[in-house]
C-alpha cells in the first residue's frame, strides 16, 4: 500500500520532539554524575532559544504518535473487504515491533548491570529487576503491573498501544457500516471519561493513561475517515487551521491540536513531488529506531563520560547536542536497513503463508 509521505514526515518530527524532550536525561535528577539540575536550569540547555518548545513540550510527540497510529491503521485496515485477517495483523505487528524492542531491552539489561557494578548505581531509570524484565519481555510494561519506568523506558507507549490495537479491532474492523459514527461515539466516550477522570474513582492510574492514549488514537481514526471522504486539500487545510485555532483558544486543548496538526500535514500531500516523498518516507523509516535506541545510547554516553572523567558541562554545549542527534539518526538508519527491515521480512516469511 502506498505510503503517505506527509504523515511519515510528521512521524519523524514527533520522534525528534521526544529526542529533544529526553535530552534532560543528561542532567539531575536523572544523571547522578551531573552537577546541573535540569528542574531549576532548563533554559541553559543548548540552543534553548530555538528549541524551547521542544525542551518544554516535546512530550507531546507521544500524543502525536498515537494520533498518527490511529490514522495509519485505519488507512491500512479499514479499506480491507476481508475482516478475517487477525493473524496477519498480529504477525505484521510482531515482526515490526518486537525484534528491535528485544534487542534494546537486552542491551539496556547488560549496560545497567555494568553500571551497577562499575559505578554502584543504575542510570536514568532505577527499576531494573527481574520482575520488570519479565514485564518488558512480554510487552506488558505499561499495563499497570509495573512500579515505574524500567529498562528501555520509552517502550511503555508501545506496550499501551497493543491494548488499543485489540480494542480497534473489536470496535471497528469487524463492523463494516457507519464507521465514522462508531469512531465518533468511541471518541466522545473517551473524551467524557478523560474529562471526569474516571480512573481516579476506580483507583486505577494506568486506566487514565490508556484512556488518554486511546483518545488520540481514535482522533487519528476520525481524521482518516474525514480524509477519505473529503479529498479536497483546500477543505483539509481550512478545517485544520480552524481546529488549530480553537485548540489554542483558552486552555490548550491537546486532544484537538494533535489531529488538527495531522490534518494540516495531510493537506500538503498532493503538492509533494517524488523527490520529497522519497526523503520523507526515508525519515519515517527512522522513527522507531530513534525512539527505542536513544535511551540506551544516552546511558552509554553517560557512563563513557564518567569513565573518562569528562566534565558533564559538555552536555550544555551545542556541539554535544548536534553529535547526540547525528549519532542517534545514524544508529536509527543502520538499525532500519540492517536489522529491522531484514528481521521484519524474515519473520513474515516464516509465519505467514
Amino acid at each position: 500500500m502506498k505510503r503517505i509521505a506527509s504523515v511519515e514526515l510528521l512521524r519523524f518530527i514527533s520522534s525528534f520532539m521526544i529526542l529533544i524532550w529526553h535530552y534532560q536525561h543528561f542532567f539531575l535528577p536523572f544523571n547522578q554524575f551531573s552537577s546541573f539540575d535540569i528542574t531549576d536550569n532548563i533554559k541553559h540547555q543548548p540552543l534553548f532559544d530555538s528549541l524551547s518548545l521542544l525542551y518544554e513540550y516535546g512530550y507531546i510527540g507521544v500524543q502525536i504518535f498515537f494520533t498518527i497510529s490511529g490514522f495509519v491503521f485505519s488507512y491500512v485496515y479499514l479499506q480491507r473487504t476481508n475482516t478475517f485477517f487477525f493473524k496477519e495483523f498480529i504477525v505484521h505487528r510482531f515482526a515490526r515491533l518486537y525484534p528491535l524492542h528485544f534487542l534494546t531491552l537486552v542491551i539496556v539489561l547488560f549496560i545497567q548491570i555494568y553500571s551497577l557494578n562499575k559505578f554502584g548505581n543504575y542510570q536514568i531509570n532505577s527499576i531494573n529487576d527481574a520482575y520488570h524484565f519479565f514485564l518488558n519481555l512480554f510487552f506488558i510494561s505499561g499495563w499497570g503491573f509495573e512500579k515505574g519506568y524500567s529498562f528501555n523506558g520509552p517502550i511503555w507507549s508501545v506496550s499501551i498501544e497493543l491494548i488499543i490495537y485489540g480494542f480497534f479491532f473489536l470496535s471497528l474492523i469487524r463492523l463494516n457500516k457507519n464507521r465514522f459514527y462508531q469512531a465518533l461515539i468511541v471518541f466522545i466516550i473517551l473524551l467524557i471519561l478523560r474529562k471526569f477522570n474516571i480512573s481516579t474513582y476506580m483507583e486505577l492510574p494506568t486506566l487514565k493513561l490508556i484512556i488518554e492514549c486511546s483518545l488520540f488514537f481514535y482522533s487519528g481514526v476520525l481524521i482518516y475517515l474525514f480524509f477519505k471522504k473529503f479529498k479536497n486539500s483546500h477543505v483539509q487545510l481550512i478545517l485544520s487551521i480552524i481546529l488549530i485555532f480553537f485548540s489554542f483558544n483558552g486552555n490548550f486543548k491537546i486532544f484537538l491540536f494533535c489531529p488538527s496538526l495531522l490534518l494540516l500535514f495531510l493537506s500538503f500531500e498532493k503538492y509533494l513531488n517524488n523527490f520529497f516523498r522519497k526523503i520523507f518516507n526515508t525519515l519515517g523509516n527512522l522513527t522507531y529506531g530513534m525512539y527505542l535506541c536513544h535511551f540506551p545510547l544516552q546511558i552509554i554516553c553517560i557512563m563513557m563520560l564518567r569513565n573518562f572523567s569528562i566534565d558533564t558541562d559538555i552536555y550544555l554545549t551545542i556541539e554535544f547536542l548536534l553529535l547526540y542527534l547525528i549519532f542517534i539518526l545514524a544508529t536509527a538508519l543502520l538499525s532500519f536497513n540492517f536489522f529491522e527491515k531484514k528481521l521484519n521480512t524474515f519473520i513474515k516469511k516464516k509465519l505467514l503463508p
